[in-house]
């Protein structure tokens, strides 16, 4: 029978393993002579001793948590062990997040001026009645309510307004009219926002005799002209100033009269060529 001899070699930890190929390797680099592989046998060096490091710490919290166990499980005094600071290793430092570019200003400006409004072509029209202080247009916008208030805008002028909602369940709409049939008083001009519609009251101006213009379109069908020119070409202007001072001195009843004759001569209504008192003394003589 052959007797085989069996042969135990020396047991060593994980941590102790990498100390020993370390200081192995460095016996060996005595007789290495090419610079780059010295470099990269220093750098395995190195790299060997920092794991064995690392796995050194491992073991002892491992030692000192199972005496710690035993000592608890014995009832025994407790067991202080002692455990070997060793260096650590240098941190290495975390790269810096590269800072996010700041939002150009030229794109910022082209967004804002860019926003696409939807035109609003659905309004209904009132031009109230006979000498009424203001003309309404009722704009049906669903939901209008909810927004906030600063989100919806008008601007008058005597002669248009723009009407600007905005974010109106993520759209933004735009009513804008000019060449108003008749000039308004900016600053009497309301804005109301009701739950699911906008109400605009355009206030009338009034004409030389004292009473609102008469609307019968919201828009003027063809371009109006300066009401000076007008004037200046009207050849009745002292007719016109006669029944002025006529309305100032005369009674509610007179003034009415006028003012009603005064609308049928603007819409052509008196069946003459040329404005005059025709149709004025008729209504004297029923009187």
């Amino acid at each position: 029978m052959v007797e085989i001899e069996q042969i135990q070699e020396d047991s060593f930890s994980p941590s102790e393993e990498r100390i020993k190929d370390a200081e192995a390797i460095e016996q060996c680099m005595a007789s290495v002579t090419r610079p780059t592989a010295r470099v990269h046998l220093e750098a395995l060096v190195k790299k060997l001793r920092r794991d064995g490091a690392a796995l050194q710490r491992v073991e002892q919290s491992r030692a000192a948590t199972a005496a710690a166990a035993a000592a608890t499980t014995n009832n025994d005094e407790p067991v202080v062990v002692e455990t070997t600071p060793t260096p650590a290793s240098t941190p290495t430092k975390a790269p810096t997040p590269p800072k996010a570019a700041a939002p150009s200003v030229a794109s910022t400006r082209t967004t804002t001026t860019s926003q696409q409004y939807r035109t609003i072509d659905t309004f209904s029209f009132d031009a109230g009645g006979y000498n009424s202080a203001t003309v309404t247009l009722y704009v049906p916008l669903p939901s209008v309510g909810s927004i906030s208030k600063d989100l919806v805008t008008c601007h008058f002028t005597p002669n248009s307004f723009d009407l600007i909602v905005r974010d109106l369940m993520g759209k933004s709409y735009r009513l804008l009219k000019d060449n108003l049939e008749h000039d308004i008083v900016v600053d009497k001009c309301k804005i109301i926002i009701k739950a699911d519609k906008v109400i605009l009251k355009l206030a009338k101006t009034k004409s030389e005799y004292g009473s609102h213009d008469m609307w019968t379109n919201l828009v003027a069908k063809e371009k109006k002209s300066s009401s000076g020119s007008k004037k200046k070409d009207d050849p009745s202007a002292s007719i016109m100033n006669l029944m002025k001072d006529m309305y100032d001195s005369g009674d509610d009843q007179m003034k009415k009269m006028i003012g009603e004759t005064m609308l049928k001569q603007q819409r052509g209504e008196l069946g003459k060529t040329s404005p005059g008192l025709g149709d004025l003394d008729d209504d004297f003589s029923k009187m």
